[in-house]
């Protein structure tokens, strides 16, 4: 269990990802910031330990990942609208 401050998401990204840039502005426009609270971003080149300690203990080799942290699930499959969503609802 998290405690109320922290997140109940994480967020694991880097610079030089298209991928990346594409979940943020998926999470920015279609889903109108609704969910920016609830999200840590997690930068490979700015927080780079927390970066790593959380690619290893889920398990996760490419970005960007989505992580629920009370249950250590994660999405990977970031690219449409349904899959996020419905990860960022679910978990609730």
């Amino acid at each position: 269990m998290t405690d109320a401050q922290t997140p109940p998401f994480v967020l694991l990204t880097q610079d030089d990802c298209p991928n990346c840039e594409r979940l943020k502005l998926m999470l920015e426009k279609p889903l109108r910031g609704q969910f920016d609270s609830q999200i840590e971003v997690v930068h490979r080149q700015q927080h780079a330990a927390a970066f790593t300690a959380l690619s290893e203990s889920s398990g996760v080799q490419s970005t960007p990942v989505l992580i629920h942290r009370a249950s250590g699930r994660v999405l990977v499959n970031t690219g449409g609208l349904g899959e996020v969503r419905g990860f960022l609802t679910a978990q609730r």
